[in-house]
């Protein structure tokens, strides 16, 4: 079996980043061998004519590249994100980074399935901040949606502070 291959099919299939003992494990391989295999395959992506690449992100697996991400979007299974999830993202995105409490504050009890869910998704990480949690978007909420972070944007001048 060409480990080439079957790691490009690892990659694509999988909803969660794959960490390098997972991939090792599928490939009967060490981790540095994973990684020459990945860097062949970033390579290869890299090129114009493919518009995959793949994301590091807790993790490797195959994302659209972000010049194409807004036109695929729709086919997406995460095209049908309720507007309640939504909600939560996008107070999260332009708050960022920000607390678990003040989102629970903001809409209620619900932000905690919410944050489980976005976590999942891969869209936002929540990581150990005191009694609480500090929560953030990610690259794969930047890809997905085609934007940059609100904070990149403001140092920028797209965004003022009121927006």
């Amino acid at each position: 079996m060409n480990k080439l291959a079957l790691l490009e099919a690892a990659l694509f299939i999988t909803e969660k980043p794959l960490k390098l003992e997972e991939l090792a494990k599928l490939l009967k391989t060490n981790e540095e061998e994973v990684k020459n295999l990945l860097e062949e395959l970033n390579a290869r992506y890299a090129r114009e004519e493919h518009g995959v690449e793949i994301a590091k992100l807790n993790g490797f697996r195959l994302t659209v590249k972000p010049e194409y991400a807004r036109e695929v979007a729709r086919f997406t299974k995460h095209a049908e994100l309720s507007r309640g999830l939504l909600r939560a993202l996008s107070i999260i995105a332009h708050y960022e980074p920000m607390k678990q409490s003040d989102l629970v504050r903001a809409i209620g009890n619900r932000a905690y399935e919410y944050i489980r869910e976005l976590v999942n998704l891969g869209l936002v990480v929540a990581e150990k901040h005191s009694r609480t949690k500090l929560l953030k978007t990610t690259r794969l909420f930047e890809e997905y949606f085609g934007v940059k972070k609100a904070k990149e944007l403001r140092s920028r001048g797209a965004l003022n502070d009121s927006s």
